[in-house]
């Protein structure tokens, strides 16, 4: 990618009075910024990665790490990652290939409704060649889909997450509700268990529920209610590293994990999706402040 002209080209193709495209913050990162009457939001080109939503008059819903990465091969910490092809690791590198690399910007809608649906494209060879696309509409929700496409000539068994970092006010003023009777697997100390219909946080924090139900975030310092709904999900995953994990992540600040939790929306584990040669599937998570 040409990063010193792509910004003038669109702009000159897509801007539009709700869509303008710059440099995000002190990076080099091809950003599309929104502004509608709904929400004001962000898209850098560098994995099609959601930097922000911000709801009108309210606060972000979105988390990024003062320490993250902004450079170009270099994951984003925070914000919305696209974990694809696979979940995890190995193979290398974690979470797949979407991540670090920079995506076509496609396609900008301006709805009658007044929200605005930006779509992002990546084709790749390897693992297995496929097609992806995330489509993302800013409006009173935030709308996420990620459509997969089966271009090669054999079966690929696909594991894709919306990895999303939520603000909170405090890790341990919060409360996850939703995930009642799920079976779930405890990745830090590799158990399983049956969930609790609500649950809070007081150590480091890696769940992988095999459930399609929506989650809400009970936020009781910020004062707010984040309900996350999910389509052709399997998976949800929730996520904080606490302290010790905290300090060993070089893009994470020590006492960050006070002000986040990934509630996620996924196909992996046990839950992959298997795609025959042609096939797509569509992953998609809704992001909205709750009555």
């Amino acid at each position: 990618m040409d990063i010193q002209n792509i910004l003038p080209e669109l702009n000159e193709k897509f801007s539009s009075p709700s869509l303008t495209f710059g440099f995000w913050k002190n990076s080099q990162l091809p950003t599309a910024y929104v502004a509608n009457r709904f929400c004001t939001g962000a898209v850098s080109l560098l994995g099609a990665h959601i930097m922000s939503y911000i709801p009108a008059g309210k606060e972000d819903l979105l988390w990024l790490s003062q320490k993250s990465n902004l450079e170009a091969g270099k994951a984003i910490r925070g914000g919305i990652p696209l974990c694809w092809p696979w979940f995890g690791s190995p193979p290398t590198p974690a979470h797949g290939v979407a991540r670090i690399q920079f995506w076509k910007f496609k396609d900008a809608v301006s709805l009658p409704d007044g929200s605005d649906t930006l779509t992002f494209e990546l084709s790749v060879t390897e693992p297995h060649p496929l097609t992806v696309s995330m489509s993302v509409n800013f409006g009173a929700k935030l709308t996420v889909s990620l459509t997969t496409i089966n271009t090669g000539k054999t079966a690929f068994q696909l594991a894709d997450a919306i990895h999303t970092y939520f603000h909170v006010g405090e890790i341990s003023e919060i409360r996850i509700h939703g995930l009642g009777g799920a079976v779930a697997e405890n990745r830090v100390d590799n158990t399983e268990f049956t969930a609790r219909e609500a649950f809070g946080f007081e150590a480091e924090t890696d769940y992988i529920y095999h459930s399609e139900a929506a989650v809400t975030i009970e936020d009781r310092k910020l004062k707010r209610k984040i309900l996350v709904e999910k389509e052709n999900s399997r998976t949800t995953i929730v996520w904080n590293p606490w302290i010790a994990k905290s300090q060993r992540m070089p893009d994470f600040g020590d006492e960050e994990y006070h002000t986040m939790v990934c509630v996620e929306a996924a196909n992996c584990s046990v839950d992959k999706i298997d795609l025959a040669p042609g096939a797509s599937h569509t992953l998609t998570q809704k992001i909205s402040l709750a009555d």
